[in-house]
């Protein structure tokens, strides 16, 4: 057995040798083809493409105006439109598939039919057309991959919430295209699409349901006459009310005012009146004063009369109490003797007491009073001549 390998070896080192050059050379005569086919396409202002390289797989994104080169056997390249685009979905967009036309039939929260012509208007994002082309393919098959069945099935359960009186108000249909327009959005935005705006062109019942929504709105129409009536009565109650309520306020303000007056007159007579009352007051107090220093004088000058006059009678007292005052005592006497009238009886034997014969002086009624600072002597008693009486003076 040979175990030398070093032929075989070489062998093996020439078949690669003569490979690579045949590769060399392949890749040289298809570049050199291939830049005789070069060719070109140009991308206008609202175009975007993507350039494929079939030999590697990279792809590029040109998102700018202008001409692009490329190989055509090597190289395939995809323009996107980046215009702002419409999407239809009514009743004239008549084809093959749809004979009828294309509008959306929206079932009603209230279960009625409608049928709705919509307008989309749509974008796709130039950033995103790598992603489109790989994801969706090429050509315009995005719009019926993504948008067409997204945007339908959005509307139809968005404009489903309305009820069959809610479609003529136009406020309440633009709340809907809103609502749908945001979901949207919210769904495609990962790949690469942007709704500006849902327009509801037009939308129709069948009749029955025509029928009965314009005897609806009659009524409707008749309740809103109704709420009307009565809100220009509320408000020409109101209009009373506050009529009835401004002349209240005024008759309150006029008796308050009246009220005020009264009590200020009140007030004033009673400030006068206590200022009268202060006055007099103060007059009889004065006068009371004037009186009661007079009263004291008076009082002041009858004690000092008293008081001399005391001290007169004790003067005189004192000056009675010695012989002068006998003297006085015994003149009195002998005045009122001289008045007196003596009536006598004669004893008829000498040594025998009679009671007969002894009398009591009497005064005359006419006599003069003695004055009430001089004690009134006692009676007089006059002892007969023939029988002397005994001796009292002292």
């Amino acid at each position: 057995m040979d175990k030398n390998f070093r032929p075989k070896l070489q062998t093996f080192h020439i078949y690669r040798k003569i490979i690579v050059g045949v590769i060399v050379v392949s890749v040289i005569l298809g570049g050199i083809y291939g830049g005789k086919e070069l060719s070109w396409k140009e991308i206008a202002a609202d175009e975007v493409a993507v350039v494929v390289n079939n030999l590697t797989g990279g792809i590029k994104l040109v998102n700018r105006a202008g001409a692009v080169l490329y190989y055509p056997f090597i190289q395939d390249i995809y323009i996107l439109d980046k215009r702002e685009q419409v999407l239809k979905m009514t009743s004239a967009e008549i084809d093959d598939k749809h004979p009828q036309g294309n509008p959306l039939i929206v079932k009603s929260i209230d279960g009625g039919d409608v049928v709705l012509d919509i307008q989309i208007q749509y974008m796709l994002k130039p950033d995103f057309a790598t992603h489109i082309v790989q994801n969706s393919g090429v050509g315009d098959i995005y719009k019926t991959k993504w948008l067409y069945d997204y945007a339908r099935t959005i509307c139809y359960y968005c404009y489903g919430e309305l009820t069959l009186d809610a479609f003529p108000i136009a406020s309440q249909r633009d709340i809907k295209a809103q609502k749908a327009r945001e979901e949207i959005n919210k769904m495609l935005d990962p790949h690469g699409f942007y709704v500006s705006s849902i327009n509801l062109t037009d939308y129709r019942y069948y009749r029955e349901y025509a029928e009965k929504i314009q005897e609806r709105r009659l009524a409707d129409k008749e309740v809103e006459e109704q709420k009307t009536r009565a809100a220009a009565a509320r408000e020409n109650q109101r209009k009373v009310v506050v009529e009835e309520t401004k002349k209240m306020e005024v008759e309150v303000a006029r008796f308050k005012g009246e009220c005020d007056k009264r009590i200020m007159d009140a007030r004033g007579s009673a400030e006068a009146k206590k200022q009268d009352a202060d006055a007099y007051h103060i007059r009889l107090r004065f006068e009371a004063d004037a009186e009661f220093e007079r009263l004291a004088k008076e009082s002041e000058a009858v004690l000092a009369t008293v008081r001399t006059e005391a001290e007169g009678v004790l003067l005189l007292r004192r000056a009675l109490e010695g012989e002068g005052g006998r003297n006085m005592v015994r003149l009195e006497y002998a005045k009122r003797l001289k008045q007196a009238i003596v009536r006598s009886t004669p004893i008829i034997r000498q040594g025998i007491e009679t009671p007969q014969s002894i009398q009591r002086f009497k005064y005359i009624e006419d006599a003069p009073k003695i004055d009430y600072m001089f004690p009134e002597p006692p009676d007089a008693v006059l002892v007969s001549p023939l029988k002397p009486g005994p001796d009292k003076s002292p």
